[in-house]
């Protein structure tokens, strides 16, 4: 189909199933390009420009919805919206911003979520009397295919004109019936002006003409019929000469030539068509103009925002003050042990989490509260190593004074795995990741605390894996995830280690059981900078709700020095690369294989250099190249 509107058809099939069906839907979509331009002499900036709005969009009303996507932040990216258009088109300019405006993924979301791309739905329905109705009968309504369509209007212009000329034809021979009266009485002119000058009246006068019979006082004999008698009889004196009636022999013959040409019509089908087809080329000629909805083949009208996104490496940061921004991972080139590392947030904020995942995970926000809350790892805004990044209540829906506590990288939501959480006091559970796999950045609650207490930890796992937990005071425990009964989002959970008084968790890891009998190793790094590996084959399974074994011991505190703990405690393999932070803000990029093996009983070595009243505050696996 063409619309007055113009704008774009995606793909052929609808279409195709529209007319092969009589029910069907075209997908159409406004037609938009970039410029580049000049707002209040401000850089050049890049706009979405519309042209074509697709049919029956009303302008006004879309404008309208569009600012109420960008103010709800249902839409990112755009900074002005205005409305240039005039007398010759259609414009509508939308201003993206300068930093993290990515124009593909805002077109995708305004197809998506605005009438710049609609669905216009065909049911091609006409009443019709049923075809072995005789053409008598109630009409009913009936669906057409655009085949089916076309064989009814072409039969209708058939029957029409058929119609027309058997009309047309009856005008032609009454017409020649005239003429034919008309010119016997002119071959015989002196005759009829004696007869209408010596009868009574003008009745008397036709009886004569129509009269067949001839007589002493009626030799003309003429026979015609009454319509013939009536037009000799208003024949004016002066029309009487051989000029008229040539006049009329040439209008008989002609009228002669139009019947047999209306008779052909009649006879023969063939001449009909001829007709119709010279009255189609007729009217391609008066009214026929170039398409104005262009046809797009092999277009996605469902394309996802994140199929337009590269799915490069990141680093996600969380801050002390509530901000968020994702880096590059080129960013962080791998540096040697004992260095003191890049400034990866600004000097005067702390970061407190951070990981390192691809653009296309869904990053899973797990506030103190219980509440976890997803979006895709792309949709946090970039930004430099020294800026401050993004407030977090503007990309999630956080309440104030709420803080994330852990962030959980998922690349894909499966049945056999479970979200495991843990709390800062040691409770634990799991419940199936499929519950979260739609969600939000309104977020679901997914567990309840007990008072004074926060959720602060979240992983990965399934019925075969081990979880292992580490303490801030050095303890680990380890046992299987199946002995973690799955329950569900409102549930509490269960101890997961018995504690110390004053100590609390530091970190909880997954073993998983398809790498259990690898070279596997858990990193323990202190807040003072200190760091080992250990052997995972050095913490045997002690069963939930146990003390636990010794992880690590730490230097002896000075008098003026705060005892030291456990700041990061991440299961690793030799050929991994990990990120260190710091409370300042600082990261460093190492090879894990750098930092030597020790036992559990070990203090370990200086892993990172640290500042005055700097600390480890977190740390993070670098993870493997994706695949595209």
């Amino acid at each position: 189909p063409d619309f007055p509107t113009g704008a774009t058809i995606l793909g052929r099939e609808n279409s195709r199933k529209l007319y092969e069906t009589g029910n069907g839907r075209v997908v159409m979509r406004a037609v938009t390009h970039l410029e580049e331009i000049t707002s209040n002499g401000k850089k050049n900036r890049q706009a979405i420009v519309v042209t074509e709005l697709p049919y029956q969009v009303n302008k006004a009303a879309l404008l309208e919805h569009i600012a109420n996507l960008v103010n709800d932040k249902k839409i990112d990216g755009i900074s002005d919206l205005r409305d240039e258009s005039d007398r010759e088109g259609i414009r509508i300019v939308m201003e993206l911003k300068m930093r993290d405006a990515v124009p593909s993924i805002i077109l995708a979301n305004l197809y998506k979520k605005s009438k710049l791309q609609l669905i216009f739905n065909g049911n091609m329905v006409s009443l019709m009397k049923p075809k072995d109705s005789n053409n008598s009968g109630a009409m009913v309504p009936q669906r057409f295919t655009l085949r089916e369509s076309l064989d009814y209007f072409l039969d209708f212009r058939f029957e029409t004109i058929r119609r027309k000329t058997h009309h047309q034809i009856e005008k032609v021979k009454s017409r020649i019936h005239i003429l034919n009266g008309l010119l016997l009485a002119l071959e015989q002119m002196d005759a009829v002006i004696d007869l209408v000058r010596n009868s009574p009246d003008a009745a008397a006068s036709r009886s004569v003409l129509m009269s067949t019979e001839s007589t002493n006082d009626n030799k003309l004999a003429m026979g015609l019929s009454q319509d013939q008698a009536d037009a000799v009889l208003r024949l004016q004196l002066g029309q009487m000469n051989k000029k008229k009636q040539n006049e009329l022999a040439a209008e008989r013959d002609d009228l002669d030539s139009m019947r047999k040409s209306y008779q052909k019509l009649l006879d023969e089908d063939d001449a009909v068509y001829e007709v119709m087809e010279e009255e189609l080329q007729t009217m391609d000629k008066k009214y026929g103009m170039e398409r104005r909805s262009k046809i797009l083949d092999s277009v996605d009208e469902d394309v996802e925002e994140v199929e337009l996104v590269k799915n490069s490496r990141s680093v996600i940061v969380v801050t002390r003050s509530g901000y968020i921004k994702r880096m590059e991972l080129k960013t962080f080139e791998s540096q040697g042990r004992g260095t003191r590392g890049k400034q990866g947030s600004s000097v005067d904020d702390e970061v407190v989490h951070m990981i390192t995942c691809n653009d296309h995970d869904t990053i899973l926000m797990v506030s103190e509260t219980g509440v976890v809350r997803g979006l895709r790892a792309y949709q946090v805004p970039t930004a430099s190593l020294r800026a401050k990044g993004t407030p977090i209540p503007s990309i999630l829906n956080t309440k104030i004074g709420e803080s994330v506590t852990a962030m959980l990288a998922v690349t894909k939501f499966t049945e056999d795995e479970y979200l495991v959480m843990a709390t800062k006091q040691g409770m634990i559970k799991r419940t199936p990741l499929k519950v979260l796999e739609k969600i939000t950045a309104r977020g679901l609650v997914m567990a309840s605390l007990m008072d004074g207490d926060r959720l602060d930890w979240a992983n990965k796992c399934t019925d075969d894996d081990d979880i292992l937990m580490g303490s801030s005071l050095g303890k680990a425990t380890r046992f299987g995830a199946s002995e973690l009964r799955p329950t569900g989002r409102n549930s509490r959970g269960v101890k997961s280690m018995n504690l110390n008084p004053g100590d609390t968790i530091a970190a909880m890891n997954i073993l998983r059981a398809d790498e259990i009998d690898k070279d596997e190793f858990v990193l323990i790094v202190t807040e003072q900078g200190y760091g080992k590996r250990v052997s995972t084959d050095e913490f045997k399974p002690t069963g939930r709700g146990k003390k636990g074994v010794i992880s690590t011991k730490f230097k002896t505190a000075k008098a003026d020095e705060d005892e030291d703990n456990v700041a990061g405690f991440l299961v690793v393999k030799e050929d991994d690369e990990i990120i260190l932070s710091t409370s300042k803000g600082v990261m460093v990029r190492q090879r894990v294989k750098e930092i030597k093996p020790y036992s559990r009983s070990a203090k370990g070595v200086t892993v990172q250099k640290l500042n005055d009243s700097d600390k480890i505050t977190s740390i993070s696996i670098v993870p493997s190249k994706p695949k595209v």
